[in-house]
């Protein structure tokens, strides 16, 4: 299965998704300015209680969640499948307060992210 995209390039964090990730979630190509980015971390357990309540997108507790939710007053982004490993981007300034990234290697990832502020 084809994944989206996550890179950091023109001092912007960029997140491509694929087609069917766009159809899902509801949303387009993300491309946040690395001056709104406040750190990374690579958290297995952040979806252990849930993300909240979506308000757009595709959810099934364990197995995907893709798009829009808020929770406890945050607004979340989700891009995420049951087998990837989670990094949890903080946001300022955004109509997100929060990117939850699925992928493979969460480790390299968020060290990439945090390394490039």
């Amino acid at each position: 299965m084809n994944m989206s995209n996550i890179t950091i390039e023109s001092g912007s964090l960029k997140v491509r998704l694929t087609f069917w990730e766009k159809v899902s979630s509801l949303s387009g190509n993300i491309s946040i300015p690395m001056s709104h980015v406040r750190g990374a971390t690579d958290d297995p357990t952040f979806l252990k209680d849930g993300l909240g309540l979506r308000a757009g997108g595709t959810g099934f507790p364990g197995l995907i969640a893709e798009g829009h939710f808020r929770k406890n007053g945050d607004r979340l982004f989700a891009l995420w499948r049951k087998g990837e490993q989670v990094v949890v981007v903080e946001l300022e300034g955004q109509k997100w307060d929060r990117l939850v990234l699925g992928c493979s290697h969460a480790d390299s990832l968020s060290q990439l992210i945090n390394n490039s502020l």
